[in-house]
């Protein structure tokens, strides 16, 4: 480089200058385009102050410029439009100068060691001079002369250039003007198209590519793309423009994360300006933006209805910056946009509505016509997948229980796992059939992949991408699900579920409607088949015949293949009374079967309640090895209570693949309880019948032994009295002999009379008449060689119930003298509200037979009488016999 110029050539002629002036005037008022006028204003500029390089650059607010004119016959290294960072100090403190109004000479850019001056030397410059430009008195930018290196500098070249600059600025200040007004013309037309396609219903993709477009045009920049946020992590690309259309397609799904302006403007819902992206991009996205050749990028939040939609984003490519007023004119670009997608999805949310109201009509008028529940659940699979659009199936299953669901309905070319009405299918894994029975609430799976369990597997294998299941609960249950697949990569909308949520909600009505009237048919059928069962019973049918029938009308009401009914013989023993739909040569009436094991009969005997078993997974003992030969698969039992304990069991069982209705314990238990009130009347009946046949054979007996008692005893000694005094009469000439017979006959007449006392004794004491029970009893226990403690009330009762309690005490006495072994006993008589309570204790050996002749006699007595017996006799332990006798009013 020469350390010293040469003298400067002459100045150019004012001449020359003027009519640079009047043609740069003449392009302003012709309304040229800016970039016209600047560029003449550089070209002129030229022919002013010879160089090699004009550039007129624009400052900007973040402290950047841009070239808006520009000439030279050498490669231009600043090109029209691009935007610079002036970050080296040299160059800060050239725009500084510049910015005071002083025009700057750098006679040798060797000086300077930045970027921006290695380009220029690059290109051939040597030196350098810069004028500033200020518009309405505020600085605007510089005009750049870059003269070849090697050239001689002209005399006062600055001064000349800024006197020149000075000259031009009303013609840069109405070309910056007109292209302010171009842009805004630009921005505004942009606008008025896409709310013009807005306007006419135009289709989301048609007013999406267009606003990316504009946006590109507006901005000049490289690209330019429009992001939904479907979910938390993921930005759906909805349109794209320029270099972003050659990586990325419409549709596709990116991860949101790392640093770009997608994932900032995710995370934090506000505009985001990434203008270093070589340096500092990253994430999925970033390194999508670095394969088409990003260098700077913004990032504008769309916000509708108050919430994050999505995001705008536009791109400068390598080599280019973006404006410094991007983001603003991008954030006011989007929040018309948002209005436009607002007023977009309103129609389509109205549209969306409007079509799920008129299915939801039809399923309503479907439901309130009752039809077969086949025929409803293929309307409402054909409806939920025709309200959420194309490329999906749908399934409707009822839960069988925990563990296997069956397929009621399927609708769509492919439905999921290729499954059929009537399929049974397992509910297992982490899949939405599994999981909306157990979370009893609509759940979703955007990726299959993710999940486990058979029918998870099955979808991957057809090709499901994403599944959602609503479950449908009726009367508190989960009765099924209706489960939606998809086949493509989009997620499901927002709101699927609740969507979903309501065609259940309608399944659920019509399903709790028919099960309403099942309810009232099954009632009916109850009723009807215990009216025949009560009606056999009232007929005094044999015992037989009634549980023959009970098992019928349990076989048809439940739809049964087998049915028994056993009766507890022991705690670990039952019998067969009545069978049906059995092997006669392994099932019969009459044959015992031990208790023993884990089966239906034996779950009911232990806990005495109803229960279910399925006999090829468990069971085991006597009674699960003879129903596994039966070919049964599944029992359910019901226990026939009488007085509250097991009296028998009822138990139906399905063979093959049949099993039993949900509510199969149910219903056998209602059954089974009304069938025991039948038997229990039956069993009363013959109890009664019994108790009457026993009270007249001991009315009898004691009648034949009152006759035996007088015949054996008062008769004969009358009988004899008379024979002896007839003998004396006729002895009456010996005086002796006389007086002997007529002893001997009154001898006879005094014994006859003390048994005639003894026997009316037994049948109704006299000191029971006069004295009452507590007498009646003193003096019997006066009779007894036994220690006997009495507590007996003196109060007076009604005759039959002091005579019906002294014979209680007097029978219940003699037992204890002949079977108890007992060394002491006691008797309580006691009056509570309107019962007498009569008690016999004892100490003896217990073990006292219900069934024995002498403890029925005393509870017919007992019963007579409307009263209850009680036995407690424990063995080893004494005997207790308590009587409560009611007391008339």
């Amino acid at each position: 480089m020469p350390s010293e110029f040469p003298d400067l050539p002459a100045r150019t002629s004012s001449t020359e200058q003027q009519a640079s002036l009047r043609r740069v005037a003449a392009l302003a008022a012709a309304a040229t385009s800016p970039s016209d006028v600047f560029a003449a204003i550089a070209e002129e500029v030229a022919a002013v102050v010879p160089p090699t390089l004009v550039h007129i650059w624009r400052w900007e607010r973040n402290g950047s410029a841009t070239v808006v004119g520009t000439w030279g016959n050498v490669p231009n290294p600043f090109p029209a439009r691009s935007n610079w960072a002036w970050e080296h100090p040299d160059l800060v403190a050239l725009a500084q100068a510049a910015r005071a109004g002083n025009p700057v000479l750098v006679p040798d850019l060797w000086q300077l060691r930045c970027p921006l001056s290695a380009k220029k030397r690059d290109a051939g410059i040597g030196a350098a001079v810069v004028a500033p430009i200020a518009v309405d008195g505020k600085p605007w930018g510089v005009i750049d002369v870059g003269i070849a290196q090697g050239t001689p500098l002209a005399e006062r070249v600055d001064e000349r250039l800024a006197e020149f600059a000075e000259l031009v600025t009303p013609a840069i200040a109405s070309g910056a003007s007109q292209e302010e007004l171009v842009r805004l013309a630009d921005e505004q037309a942009a606008l008025r198209r896409v709310a013009t396609l807005v306007a006419h219903g135009a289709p989301a993709a048609e007013v999406f590519d267009t606003v990316v477009t504009a946006l590109g045009a507006l901005l000049d920049v490289g690209s330019t793309g429009l992001v939904r946020f479907e979910l938390h992590d993921v930005a759906t690309v909805m349109a794209c423009w320029g270099t972003f259309a050659e990586g990325v397609r419409v549709g596709a799904r990116l991860p949101i994360g790392g640093m770009n302006v997608v994932s900032q403007v995710a995370r934090t819902g506000r505009p985001s300006l990434l203008d270093n992206f070589e340096r500092y991009g990253s994430g999925a996205i970033g390194d999508q933006a670095h394969r088409v050749g990003t260098s700077a990028s913004v990032g504008g939040p769309i916000i509708v209805a108050g919430k994050l939609w999505g995001a705008m984003i536009a791109a400068a490519q390598v080599g280019n910056s973006l404006a410094p007023d991007a983001g603003p004119r991008l954030g006011q670009f989007t929040e018309l946009v948002a209005a436009a997608i607002a007023n977009s999805e309103a129609r389509v949310e109205v549209a969306r509505l409007a079509d799920e109201q008129a299915a939801l009509r039809r399923v309503a008028t479907k439901v309130a016509h009752e039809p077969p529940a086949a025929e409803l659940f293929a309307t409402v699979a054909e409806e939920v997948a025709g309200i959420l659009g194309g490329g999906l199936d749908s399934v409707v299953v009822r839960y069988d229980d925990e563990e296997t669901a069956t397929v009621v309905a399927v609708h769509g070319e492919r439905p999921p796992s290729r499954v059929k009405v009537g399929e049974s299918v397992p509910v297992d894994g982490s899949g939405v059939v599994g999981r909306a029975l157990r979370e009893r609430r609509p759940v979703r799976v955007d990726d299959v992949a993710t999940a486990d369990g058979t029918m998870a597997r099955h979808a991957r294998e057809h090709g499901v991408r994403a599944a959602v299941a609503c479950p449908i609960v009726v009367k508190g249950r989960v009765w099924g699900a209706t489960i939606v697949a998809r086949y493509d990569d989009e997620p499901f909308p927002r709101g699927t579920e609740q969507r979903v949520s309501q065609f259940t909600d309608l399944a659920a009505t019509a399903i709790a409607n028919a099960q309403a009237r099942d309810d009232v048919k099954r009632l009916a059928d109850v009723q009807a088949a215990l009216r025949r069962v009560a009606t056999l019973v009232a007929e005094g049918a044999a015992p037989i015949e009634v549980f023959d029938a009970v098992i019928v009308q349990v076989a048809q009401l439940l739809g049964a293949a087998q049915v028994a009914m056993k009766r507890v013989e022991s705690p670990r023993e039952v019998s067969i009374l009545a069978n049906r739909g059995q092997d006669p040569a392994l099932v019969y009436p009459g044959l015992r079967l031990s208790s023993d094991g884990d089966s239906v009969t034996a779950r009911v005997l232990r806990t005495g309640r109803s229960a279910r078993i399925d006999f090829r997974e468990e069971g085991s003992g006597t009674i699960a090895d003879l129903v596994r030969r039966l070919n049964v698969n599944t029992s359910v039992g019901a226990p026939v209570m009488l007085e509250g304990e097991v009296w028998g069991v009822i138990t139906a069982s399905w063979d093959g693949r049949e099993l039993p209705p949900a509510d199969a314990e149910e219903r056998l238990a209602e059954f089974a309880q009304l069938v025991g009130t039948a038997i229990a009347n039956a069993d009363s009946r013959d109890q009664l019948e019994a108790s009457r046949a026993r009270v007249l054979t001991a009315g009898d007996e004691a009648r034949r032994k009152v006759v035996r008692d007088l015949h054996d005893g008062a008769q004969q000694r009358l009988v004899n009295t008379i024979v002896t005094l007839k003998l004396a009469q006729q002895a009456s000439g010996d005086r002796e002999r006389e007086e002997s017979l007529r002893a001997d006959a009154l001898q006879q007449a005094e014994q006859a009379i003390a048994a005639l006392r003894e026997l009316a004794h037994g049948i109704l004491p006299s000191v029971l008449t006069h004295g009452g029970l507590s007498a009646a009893v003193t003096s019997l226990i006066s009779r007894l060689d036994f220690p006997v403690e009495m507590r007996v009330e003196r109060t007076r009762l009604r005759p039959e119930i002091e005579a019906s309690a002294y014979f209680f005490i007097a029978e219940a006495l003699t037992n204890v003298v002949k079977h108890a072994r007992a060394r002491r006993a006691e008797v309580t008589v006691a009056v509570a509200g309107e019962t007498l309570r009569v008690e016999v204790r004892d100490d003896g050996v217990g073990g006292a037979d219900p069934r024995g002749h002498g403890l029925l006699g005393l509870g017919d007595r007992v019963e007579a009488h409307g009263g209850l017996l009680r036995i407690d006799s424990p063995p080893g332990a004494g005997t207790l016999l308590s009587a409560q006798l009611p007391l008339p009013a």
